[in-house]
């Protein structure tokens, strides 16, 4: 139960941080803005209609041209909230470039893993349509469809986290992989019971690492405790309004990398997996748990 509640969020992280030797040029004293600038001057080389056709697959219908227009400048307004100073645009902007750093650091082979998953589940295959055209086209829309550094996803995170968003704090933690001791563990969990906010609930059972739970202090450690924990937090952030739907982002990440394609939401898969009445009362009794600590 805890590997599942954590898989959305860690996901992200390892593909990141799986391709740093991408990016040892890039200075760690670079700021989000110098690398954002960086990499829209490096655009994918292969279209995604070239691509789709080269190896065979349906052609997926591509977006108008309005569509595409609104797409982009959805994206450079959310760029330039962050770029202005506000947290949660800066975290939005990270996520943005996170959820496109494997479409678009080579389109080829995303399009490759993508016919190999479609071959694989063919009873899955118009949900995956869907949800790859759809990951596509907004990728092409980030920064014109460049290439995107590691490094500038850990910058707006690193920004947003600074400037006070939860959600970054948390994910800011996981991708350096900074150890909890008591007092940072039982300050984070002060300031996310405090807030009230849906999507720092969700980060923080997405993060919720070991030393974390090992230094939680009270009167929170009943809280991280158990093999529900972690999932239970994010359950929790989903009812509390957190998109957790068929088509947010974890879920087509979900469903795009790991070969999971049900058009579910978290919450029906995570209760597809369980295998008893008693796993699943116990899973409810925690998020009531959380949800009665987090809301007023």
């Amino acid at each position: 139960m805890r590997t599942l509640g954590k898989l959305f969020i860690i996901m992200a992280a390892l593909l990141a941080l799986g391709a740093a030797f991408v990016w040892k040029h890039l200075t760690a004293s670079a700021t989000p803005e110098q690398l954002t600038a960086e990499s829209a001057s490096q655009p994918f080389t292969s279209a995604t209609s070239s691509a789709q056709h080269s190896q065979g697959l349906p052609r997926l219908a591509a977006p108008t041209a309005t569509l595409a227009a609104e797409r982009v400048k959805a994206f450079e307004s959310l760029k330039q909230r962050a770029k202005a100073g506000d947290a949660v645009a800066q975290r939005q902007l990270a996520q943005a470039y996170d959820a496109c750093f494997v479409v678009n650091l080579d389109r080829q082979r995303f399009v490759t893993g993508y016919e190999a998953l479609r071959m694989r589940e063919p009873e899955h295959a118009a949900v995956l349509d869907h949800l790859a055209q759809q990951r596509m086209a907004q990728c092409d829309a980030v920064d014109g469809g460049a290439i995107v550094p590691m490094e500038l996803i850990r910058g707006w995170y690193a920004q947003a986290a600074q400037n006070g968003d939860l959600f970054a704090r948390a994910m800011d933690n996981a991708l350096n992989l900074r150890p909890y001791d008591t007092a940072r563990a039982t300050r984070l969990m002060d300031d996310v019971v405090a807030s009230g906010d849906p999507a720092a609930v969700y980060a923080l059972g997405g993060n919720m690492s070991e030393t974390m739970v090992e230094n939680m202090g009270e009167p929170y450690r009943a809280l991280v405790t158990g093999p529900e924990a972690s999932t239970a937090w994010m359950l929790a952030g989903c009812r509390m309004g957190y998109d957790c739907g068929p088509e947010s982002t974890e879920i087509v990440n979900l469903c795009l990398l790991s070969n999971r394609c049900l058009g579910e939401t978290y919450e029906e898969m995570v209760f597809a997996t369980l295998k008893s009445d008693a796993e699943r009362q116990a899973l409810e009794r925690k998020i009531q748990q959380v949800m009665d600590a987090v809301t007023p």
